[in-house]
């Protein structure tokens, strides 16, 4: 382990401190990733995307990766901040609307960088030189304001961009025909595995599948990853030691990550669906002060994956015109304002909305009931 030269806390060191050598212990290396979503109007439909980075250097060169890495001994007070200076540096990203901790990654073998060493060339001993690496991933919550950044591209970077997330997760976007149609072939893939292997797979399948999607659960995204790598349908279940890949044929289900950072995508996903359900500072964070209700279902459905019924979703949201009780939080209301018609045709310019002051300063009591649309073809079996 290297020596830290020139960090002293001040003061007299006590006598333990002296003894203490924390070379006597496994290595042990902490990084900060900067798990950074946004909603994004692309040719006519809103898309959900992650602000992601092309690592330009081994391991996993060429990969999208999220913005990280390691902590500075001397200047990142904490792991929180190591991710909010990679971010800045590596993508030229202001600070974030909304950060939270989404989870520590610890798995033996996550970074192939554990294993790095050399042969002794008298003993032909392996000598490791390298260190097990947790990171610690933060969900951040962007709002574009149709703004671009000026990446500043480090050693590790060669690119950043922003990315549709479900290009990662293919199966997870079920408002299109394509996305349904990915969940089913995964399904059927998983149910062919469930059946060759036993045991009590059919029925993790079946419950993580919303048993034919008759019964989807949006947030159960990483079950869904989970089941995929454990039956060896994406790529990165086919990795050495050293990241690299153990066959030429890439898996249908999905585009791979760097490290095991499409496991943490997908944690961030089931994270951000539920909480758009009793968290609308949430979606404020990525929608902005003001909005159409027309923009709030999409950005409603591009989270979720799932279509809303129009009229439902209104009668969820906003206050009932004729001030009838409800049991639905209603956590927006009108501006008095319309958004201003960019091609000046005719048609009455749709109402502007806000968050309540009161939904935006804690969790709601009651969580919002979406009124999600059937899924065409969920009756077919996988």
């Amino acid at each position: 382990m290297a020596e830290v030269r020139g960090v002293e806390p001040g003061g007299d060191p006590p006598e333990w401190a002296l003894e203490y050598d924390a070379r006597e212990y496994p290595r042990h290396a902490v990084t900060g990733d900067a798990v950074a979503l946004s909603l994004q109007r692309e040719g006519g439909a809103t898309q959900l995307q992650a602000l992601l980075v092309v690592r330009g250097g081994e391991p996993f060169a060429g990969l999208d990766a999220w913005p990280g890495g390691f902590m500075d001994w001397a200047g990142d007070r904490d792991s929180r901040e190591a991710a909010l200076r990679e971010l800045r540096e590596e993508t030229g990203c202001p600070p974030p609307e909304h950060v939270e901790p989404l989870g520590s990654y610890s798995t033996n073998g996550r970074d192939p960088r554990q294993f790095a060493g050399a042969r002794d060339a008298e003993t032909g001993e392996w000598v490791s030189r390298g260190s097990r690496v947790t990171t610690n991933a933060y969900l951040m919550l962007v709002r574009r304001d149709g703004g671009e950044f000026a990446p500043a591209h480090g050693d590790d970077a060669a690119d950043a961009r922003w990315l549709d997330v479900y290009t990662f997760f293919p199966w997870e976007d079920l408002r299109s025909g394509a996305g349904r149609g990915a969940a089913r072939a995964a399904l059927r893939a998983l149910s062919a595995w469930a059946r060759e292997h036993g045991g009590d797979r059919a029925e993790r399948v079946e419950f993580a599948w919303g048993f034919g999607l008759r019964e989807w659960n949006e947030e159960r995204v990483p079950e869904r990853l989970a089941l995929l790598v454990e039956a060896g349908l994406v790529d990165e279940a086919h990795r050495d030691a050293w990241g690299r890949p153990t066959g030429q044929e890439a898996r249908p289900f999905g585009r791979p990550m760097a490290f095991d950072h499409r496991e943490i995508m997908a944690d961030a996903l089931g994270r951000l669906r539920g909480k758009i359900k009793y968290l609308p500072a949430a979606l404020m964070a990525l929608l902005g002060g003001e909005f159409t209700l027309d923009e709030l279902q999409e950005g409603c459905e591009a989270i979720a994956g799932r279509p809303l019924h129009r009229a439902n979703f209104r009668r969820a949201v906003a206050p009932a015109k004729d001030g009838g009780a409800t049991r639905a939080p209603r956590i927006v209301v009108g501006t008095g304002r319309r958004r201003t018609r960019e091609s000046g045709g005719p048609g009455v310019a749709p109402e502007l909305f806000r968050f309540r002051e009161d939904t935006l300063r804690a969790r709601l009591e009651t969580s919002i009931r979406f009124p999600w649309l059937p899924l065409e073809g969920a009756e077919e079996e996988g």
